[in-house]
């Protein structure tokens, strides 16, 4: 990965997506599995930790969280925000170097937020390589920015941005600071995992709200912001939508060796 592209986003990562309310609201409902899936003193391992904010909340629950991120400017700002030593361990690491890193290891679980998943080059090889440094039984969480967004399209079009409509459509994925970024559907990011995992849940994340770049606009309009919140909730039990969201949820669990989804 070209980790300088989020090493540049890094310093006001926070401020223009985690603290947004756009950005509040669509954490909680990840937070709300998280909170369903990880147990107090389990070890999960994060994938593309940002600048920290899930790993952190992980570990006020007192659950042990090792994570990772490509960018060293975002591991600055995780870092200093866990000042303390405690539960969190952070470390400047591309995904595509799991494997290695951590052979020999076993995690209770998995956990990747907002996309990271869409940045790696070989998905299939990082599904074996997470499926290796999980225990049978193991959950994992990642929450992948979908292809098919009709937010997106609409956002687009009326701006006039064709090109940008339809930008996750693109065969071999998009160019972005420098990254390939793909979008996989639903459908084929459960063809990866079930060599391994038994998919337990799939579901929308963003898919009543907008994507983060409208986040201003919409709070701008708190009326329909409240309304739109609402329908967000409800929709988390339609997983035929997560085909239609900027993100869904897949929520798995590690297999036995040599069992089958």
């Amino acid at each position: 990965m070209h980790a300088r592209a989020f090493d540049e986003l890094a310093p006001d990562y926070d401020e223009t997506f985690s603290d947004s309310a756009l950005g509040r609201t669509l954490r909680s409902l990840v937070w709300s599995r998280l909170e369903h899936v990880f147990r107090p003193s389990q070890r999960v391992l994060e994938l593309g930790c940002g600048t920290g904010v899930d790993a952190l909340a992980l570990a006020r629950r007192g659950v042990e969280v090792v994570a990772i991120d490509a960018s060293q400017g975002m591991i600055q700002v995780a870092r200093q925000k866990a000042a303390q030593p405690g539960r969190v361990a952070f470390h400047c690491l591309p995904m595509e170097q799991l494997a290695a890193a951590f052979h020999g290891q076993l995690f209770d679980g998995v956990l990747s937020n907002f996309g990271a998943i869409n940045c790696v080059r070989d998905p299939g090889a990082l599904v074996n390589d997470v499926a290796n440094c999980l225990r049978p039984g193991a959950h994992l969480v990642w929450v992948v920015m979908g292809r098919h967004v009709p937010w997106e399209w609409t956002w687009f079009l009326l701006q006039g941005h064709w090109s940008k409509a339809w930008r996750r459509l693109a065969r071999g994925g998009v160019s972005w600071r420098g990254l390939n970024i793909h979008y996989p559907t639903p459908g084929e990011l459960v063809r990866l995992l079930r060599p391994h995992f038994r998919i337990e849940r799939i579901a929308p994340l963003g898919v009543a709200l907008p994507p983060s770049y409208a986040g201003e606009w919409l709070a701008q309009r708190p009326r329909l912001s409240k309304v739109l919140t609402a329908l967000e909730h409800r929709a988390q039990g339609w997983s035929a939508l997560a085909g239609l969201a900027d993100h869904y949820i897949v929520e798995a669990s590690r297999l036995d060796a040599g069992a089958r989804a």
